[in-house]
């Protein structure tokens, strides 16, 4: 459940609780607490016995084409009595008292039976808890829930955070392979708050990740955070599983990830949760498509071998130095200009090996500060080596931010 999702906190129970806890002797804050507990539990089971907990729908958009791939579905519950009430607050109520599995089936048979009725090839995805994830009926009564409504089951997706498997991985496995044979997709939630994500993924491949929206919301302020946002999204290339970027509130945020090549994107930017009556006028402005696989780049070591090979057979020498000008990569015939094995030059400053580059660098990197155009010059190479045409261009992160220089060095012809 995700904080963009909920609704304000209901005064209801938590202020009763608050209001009589600790008012006299034997009257302690724990007992009150029991006591506003069991009402709940006793008001959510009146609730699911008249379906007054109702699905509430947030799409999940294809970044670049805008269409609707999926939506989140999410519990919403008005009690006569407590008023609203945000999940956070009745789920782990509904576990305690063994709730769980009929709140999902209600859940699961609402949102399907709603979504029936409306066009499109769309996905809809369930947060299963923890402790419901734990539980070895749970295949089961997801695979019930769904077909007894006549809705795809190959068109839902089951969301859980990596808790869910700490502790029984086997479990866990046998749950998903479970469930991921009838056509359901496993989507790894909240993906970088945990302290062992890349563990789970190891252990349970999962067919998507949906990044924690806290990464998002700090891009712009962040190179940090612009580089995890980044890092992860080549980790789900690598995996050939989907990036569901969460929390996305602005255009900004969306270009950005737009730019780091980003599937899908969830936020208040493409919609809040809203009831079953108001999806299908959603559907018909941004229309649907299928929640497809994300197309498998090679890992980071093979792309820069095949960028590295690129390079090689190209008669142009390539170098990319940061904002201290000091050298970060190089390829290896801008190496044989310098008379220098690669790892040698790495990590130097540009005017170790060629004082005078320094200096015209510093320029160059002014007129990229200011965003003016960098002029091609001729580059006198050190220690007599003849003369190159230099071309010099701004390197800079999907949100503008200025991280360095990259030159490309042709040799002249008769100056070598």
């Amino acid at each position: 459940m995700h904080p963009e999702a909920q609704p304000p906190a209901a005064l209801g129970a938590s202020h009763t609780a608050r209001r009589t806890a600790g008012t006299g002797p034997g009257t302690g804050a724990h007992t009150i607490i029991r006591e506003d507990e069991e009402a709940i539990a006793t008001a959510i089971e009146a609730a699911l016995r008249h379906g007054t907990i109702r699905p509430a729908f947030q799409p999940i958009v294809h970044l670049k084409s805008g269409s609707i791939a999926c939506f989140e579905v999410l519990a919403r519950w008005t009690d006569e009595n407590f008023g609203p009430m945000p999940p956070a607050r009745f789920v782990p109520v509904a576990e305690r008292h063994g709730l769980a599995a009929n709140l999902a089936r209600h859940i699961i048979r609402s949102a399907c039976l709603a979504a029936l009725d409306w066009g499109g090839s769309f996905r809809l995805a369930f947060n299963i808890s923890p402790q419901h994830f734990q539980d070895r009926a749970m295949p089961a009564l997801f695979e019930e829930s769904v077909q007894a409504t006549g809705f795809p089951l190959d068109r839902t997706k089951i969301e859980i955070t990596e808790t869910a498997v700490i502790g029984d991985i086997d479990g866990a496995r046998v749950a998903a392979d479970l469930l991921r044979g009838k056509g359901v997709r496993i989507a790894l939630d909240d993906f970088g708050t945990g302290h062992s994500s890349l563990t789970r993924l190891r252990a349970l491949p999962f067919d998507e990740i949906k990044l924690d929206g806290s990464f998002v919301r700090t891009m712009g302020d962040s190179e940090e955070s612009r580089q995890i946002v980044g890092a992860v999204i080549g980790l789900g290339r690598s995996l050939g599983a989907p990036v569901v970027a969460e929390g996305v509130e602005t255009d900004a945020q969306a270009e950005a990830l737009a730019r780091l090549d980003c599937d899908y994107a969830q936020g208040w930017l493409f919609g809040r949760p809203v009831p079953a009556a108001e999806v299908p006028p959603m559907l018909h402005a941004r229309g649907a498509m299928a929640f497809a696989p994300a197309t498998r780049y090679p890992s980071g070591e093979q792309r820069l071998t095949q960028l590295e090979a690129i390079y090689a057979a190209a008669p142009v020498a390539l170098v990319f130095v940061d904002r201290a000008l000091r050298i970060g990569a190089a390829n290896r015939r801008f190496s044989a200009l310098m008379g220098m094995d690669a790892r040698a030059l790495s990590g130097r400053s540009l005017g170790e090996i060629d004082p005078a580059a320094m200096a015209q660098a510093h320029s160059d990197l002014e007129h990229a500060r200011r965003g003016e155009p960098i002029p091609p010059r001729i580059w006198f190479l050190p220690a007599g080596r003849g003369a190159a045409l230099l071309h010099t261009a701004p390197a800079r992160d999907e949100a503008g931010e200025l991280l360095g220089l990259s030159l490309a060095v042709s040799e002249l012809p008769g100056q070598g």
